[in-house]
């Protein structure tokens, strides 16, 4: 079984101590990682990669974003997947109008069309036209390149990325595949799965251990050290 392309987001804003980085709990009747801590993220769809996104984008096309990923083709699909699964995951959505705003928080798009999307009755690249958005790509930094071996009963070919959380916007967990969600420094999302208070997969803890070598998302962003080669998820 090919592993299927997957995006996850790390989404961080700062605090008085640091960096703090938005956890999701998978609900524990998952068959992938049941109970688990993750970042939003999920397999990359067809329309992630469609050209009907071209005249939407800042900061990317194809050729860019396949060469920060060390790919022939195919890398814009992983960034904007990263933009769509925080939205449909953690109802946060990385969008800015024509003029170089963020999406406001009160943004009627934030309550009505989450569901849509995520239920597939609504493209990622309608719902921008409706409201005349942008997807900042140039915003998303490449963290890490995790593989799952042969084995478990799905595998994924995933793309780790960070981005600075949009002010004022509020996460929310679904309810369904996710059913809690916390802000929490790495460090201390480390010492909980040391002291087996949460549950991290590999490719998660590696992310963690990384961000925490970090004063401020600031320095997240512009140090970003994506990875010459995958890992393997064991």
């Amino acid at each position: 079984m090919q592993p299927r392309p997957a995006s996850t987001l790390a989404l961080l804003r700062d605090s008085a101590q640091g960096p703090e980085v938005l956890m999701l709990q998978r609900t524990h009747r998952a068959v992938f990682m049941p109970g688990h801590y993750v970042f939003p993220g999920g397999a990359v769809d067809e329309a992630d990669q469609g050209a009907a996104l071209a005249d939407l984008i800042d900061g990317h096309d194809d050729i860019s974003a396949s060469a920060l990923l060390g790919l022939e083709r195919g890398g814009l699909g992983y960034l904007v997947a990263a933009v769509r699964e925080c939205f449909e995951e953690a109802g946060v959505l990385l969008a800015r109008d024509r003029a170089g705003n963020d999406l406001p928080a009160d943004h009627p798009i934030l309550a009505a069309d989450r569901e849509a999307v995520a239920r597939g009755r609504l493209s990622l690249d309608s719902l921008f036209r409706e409201h005349d958005l942008l997807l900042p790509l140039d915003r998303i930094a490449y963290l890490d390149h995790w593989v799952t071996p042969p084995g478990p009963p799905r595998r994924f070919d995933t793309r780790f990325f960070a981005a600075a959380a949009p002010p004022g916007q509020a996460p929310l967990h679904d309810g369904q595949e996710t059913i809690d969600h916390c802000w929490i420094r790495p460090l201390v999302a480390l010492e909980d799965h040391r002291a087996k208070r949460r549950q991290f997969a590999t490719p998660t803890l590696a992310v963690l251990r990384r961000l925490a070598g970090f004063a401020s998302v600031e320095h997240v962003l512009a140090n970003p050290q994506p990875p010459a080669r995958a890992a393997s998820c064991l």
